[in-house]
């Protein structure tokens, strides 16, 4: 039996649209490989609808279909299990080869389908180890043996609700996979272009991320910076408000000390005109107005003329 061969020639045939009558042709392949009758339709039918997925997304031939990057469908995920069981069942144990293979029947890049076959398998084994299975036997009520007459009473165990996953996980999830398919046929094609150094271009793109994350980090230090000048700003403009308001009322107590040494100053010019009688008697009048002066701004003024 050689599976393999029949189906890369299915390919080429589909490929080419040299099948002529489906029925005969499959029938001549599965006798020429010896494989069992109707092995072949499942194959065919499924390789025709990956044909016509190719061409939908944009390509002129299914020849130039190559690794496409285009979300995996439930068609392609059953085809590439079913042809990994059926290839190991005739002895194929090299999973890297059986997986190079879909690849190349599917149209796709190795490492989208290395992935997919991968995270599946990671996924449905998680599902098995969360998830317990028991079996049960049963018999007919009829035969069920009556062992007493009483009426037993229980009470109903309380029933622990499970928490199912978020939709919101489930589509985040789905989002990653398709991202992650999606770099993986990128890389692939990537690598089949001539003259395109896929690792300098990944180191240049890598070195740019770190540059852009470099230049985020310098426009928030200098964002920190100018608030901190700004905050300094205001204390300086604060502190330059209270010298005005303090140089203001300094202003003021000096006009008012200034006026009232005026009035000092007519009151010992008007005191000196006196004569000594008239001196003496008005002396203690203005020793009460040198003592009001003094008592008023804290100081001593020389008041002498």
């Amino acid at each position: 039996m050689s599976l393999k061969k029949a189906l890369f020639e299915v390919k080429e045939k589909i490929t080419n649209q040299a099948v002529g009558s489906e029925e005969t042709f499959i029938h001549d392949l599965e006798v020429t490989n010896n494989l069992k009758p109707g092995t072949l339709v499942w194959y065919f039918n499924n390789l025709m609808m990956v044909s016509i997925s190719s061409l939908e997304h944009g390509n002129s031939s299914a020849d130039d279909a190559k690794k496409v990057n285009r979300k995996w469908t439930k068609t392609e995920i059953e085809f590439m299990f079913h042809y990994i069981k059926e290839r190991q069942e005739e002895g194929a144990l090299n999973i890297t080869e059986i997986l190079e293979e879909v690849a190349q029947l599917l149209n796709r890049g190795y490492q989208s389908v290395n992935y997919k076959y991968y995270n599946l398998i990671k996924a449905k084994d998680k599902k098995a180890v969360n998830q317990n299975s028991y079996s049960f036997k049963t018999i007919n009520y009829d035969e069920v043996p009556v062992i007493a007459t009483e009426v037993a009473t229980e009470h109903p165990k309380a029933v622990v609700p499970v928490s199912k996953p978020s939709r919101n996980r489930t589509e985040d999830q789905e989002g990653s996979e398709d991202l992650l398919d999606s770099l993986s046929g990128l890389i692939s094609n990537a690598q089949q272009l001539p003259g395109l150094n896929l690792n300098s271009l990944i180191g240049s793109l890598h070195q740019l991320s770190n540059m852009a994350l470099g230049n985020q980090d310098a426009m928030q230090e200098i964002e920190t910076f100018k608030s901190e000048i700004s905050h300094e700003k205001e204390a300086l403009r604060e502190s330059l408000r209270l010298k005005e308001q303090q140089l203001c009322l300094e202003k003021e107590r000096n006009d008012r000390l200034q006026l009232e040494l005026a009035k000092l100053a007519k009151e010992i010019q008007a005191f000196n005109k006196l004569g000594d009688a008239a001196k003496i008697q008005n002396l203690k009048s203005y020793n009460k107005r040198l003592n009001y002066i003094i008592d008023e701004f804290g100081m001593v003024q020389n008041v002498s003329g």
